[in-house]
């Protein structure tokens, strides 16, 4: 939706007609088009509460009563006005005006409380016939049909329309949203039109893992599978969904070596897990072709991650060792899984001693999972390696430094805080800020002992400056025993 919620879109439309500004009308408009049958229902849901205290409640009431022809954005937002009347009026408007933006808003009131209303609606929609409008209609009263009122009708419409031309149905599968191309697709496999090639095609490379894995699904012949021509096509899509379901029914004589060695190394842990079930059933323990993969030079960066993977996902007792061996490896991606195997099945030396050196890898990613396990793990990275990160240049090296000194306790935490808060990145003085603020609400009731006197002495030197107030920096003081008042802040 514009705006991301229904009274954003609402509020755009307001504006629109309030400035009665083309350019604004054009681009509302364009976010209506792209509107599915959901979101028009949320809005429409939206529109009542919001029209009472909405400048566009008069705004509507005087255009309707001033023109004698209504332009398509006043017509749309009349259809969901609180007034019968205006909607009435706003729908005799719509059936004028040509788009699917109008046939949605004319599907809208097809569930409409006051039967005028919903009578004239209905005539509208028997004068759309168009791949667009028809798309849009079957969109919005697919999400009417659970609702009580009019769903005889709407039924009634939907199996019309699933009964006429195939071609227009055909079109419903290849433009509608994702419920409506399902829609589509099931009237067109329950009348015989659709063939294997062209569930195939689609279950191959359909943008939508839902129907790419629902045209999988219709492929499989009940008792025997997936047919011998298609099993081998579906192991190579593109939705890992697809391929998944495609390495459970492919019948064996059909999953050769090679092709199982393939999909054991696959990026998707799904299909790596169905390929080991298979590969176990056929040749014994998978563990020997990632170990093999893993001590190849042609492996690729994707297959050494998916072979790193699948022997911690195998809970292989020298996972950690090859994880070990791959924290230098070229590819960002295989450094990243490594450091999370030393991190989840390292002692707390390894994963200090593994990870510190990935702090300042140069993927983000991978140094992000260097601070998430060396947090999580407790381990105290060497005071000369966070001094490193501190002076590294860079606000990222920085973070990284101030999460690993507030994981180390809680003292260590309030000081590294104030002292980032008194320093001159102001996005980690933010942060710190934030953080600090945390600990008093949540961490600081339950702190027990007391800070060093180095720090205490820091602390004293430290708090006027945190930007904090006056009752905050008090309570700070409180915890850490600070019994003389901090200096106000100038």
């Amino acid at each position: 939706m514009i705006g991301g919620t229904a009274r954003a879109v609402l509020e755009a439309i307001s504006d629109a007609l309030v400035q009665s500004n083309s350019d604004a009308s054009a681009k509302v408009q364009s976010g209506l088009t792209a509107l599915t049958g959901r979101e028009w229902v949320r809005l429409d849901e939206a529109a009542r509460p919001w029209t009472v205290e909405s400048p566009l409640a008069p705004m509507t009431d005087w255009r309707f009563r001033r023109f004698g022809r209504i332009d398509m954005l006043t017509a749309v937002a009349g259809s969901m006005h609180r007034d019968g009347r205006i909607r009435q009026q706003a729908v005799r408007a719509l059936g004028l005006i040509p788009g699917p933006v109008t046939a949605a808003a004319l599907a809208l009131r097809t569930n409409d409380w006051v039967p005028q209303v919903q009578s004239d609606a209905w005539r509208s929609l028997a004068a759309r016939s168009g791949a667009p409008d028809t798309a849009v209609i079957v969109s919005v009263l697919l999400v009417l049909t659970a609702r009580q009122r009019g769903q005889a009708k709407i039924a009634r419409y939907l199996s019309d329309l699933a009964g006429g031309s195939p071609e227009t149905v055909l079109s419903l599968a290849a433009i509608g949203d994702q419920p409506t191309q399902l829609w589509a697709l099931n009237v067109l496999h329950t009348r015989g039109v659709l063939d294997d090639e062209a569930l195939a095609a689609r279950a191959l490379d359909d943008p939508s893992p839902v129907i790419a894995l629902w045209c999988a699904r219709r492929l499989l012949i009940t008792g025997q599978g997936l047919p011998a021509h298609v099993g081998a096509r579906l192991l190579s899509s593109t939705r890992a969904g697809v391929r998944a379901f495609a390495v459970q029914h492919t019948d064996a004589g059909h999953l050769t070596r090679e092709t199982l060695s393939g999909l054991l190394l696959d990026r998707s842990a799904a299909v790596r897990s169905l390929a080991r079930w298979r590969w176990v059933s056929q040749w014994g323990d998978a563990a020997v072709v990632y170990r093999d993969a893993l001590l190849a030079p042609s492996t690729s960066s994707r297959g050494r991650a998916a072979a790193l993977q699948a022997l911690d996902e195998l809970a292989a007792t020298d996972a950690l060792d090859y994880a070990s061996r791959s924290t230098t490896h070229p590819s960002p991606r295989v450094r990243c899984v490594a450091a999370g195997i030393i991190g989840r099945r390292g002692t707390g030396d390894d994963i200090s001693r593994l990870l510190s050196g990935l702090l300042s890898d140069d993927s983000g990613k991978v140094a992000a999972a260097a601070v998430r396990y060396l947090r999580r793990s407790g381990a105290v990275p060497a005071e000369g390696l966070l001094f490193g990160l501190d002076h590294a240049d860079t606000a990222r090296s920085r973070r990284h430094a101030l999460a690993l000194r507030q994981s180390q306790g809680n003292w260590e935490r309030v000081h590294a805080d104030l002292t980032a808060i008194n320093g001159t990145d102001t996005d980690l003085a933010d942060r710190a800020r934030t953080d600090l603020l945390a600990w008093l609400q949540h961490g600081a009731a339950t702190t027990y002992g007391q800070p060093t006197p180095d720090q205490t002495g820091q602390f004293i030197a430290l708090l006027p400056g945190c930007g904090l107030s006056e009752p905050q920096r008090q309570a700070i003081a409180f915890v850490a025993g600070i019994r003389t008042r901090p200096a106000s802040h100038p």
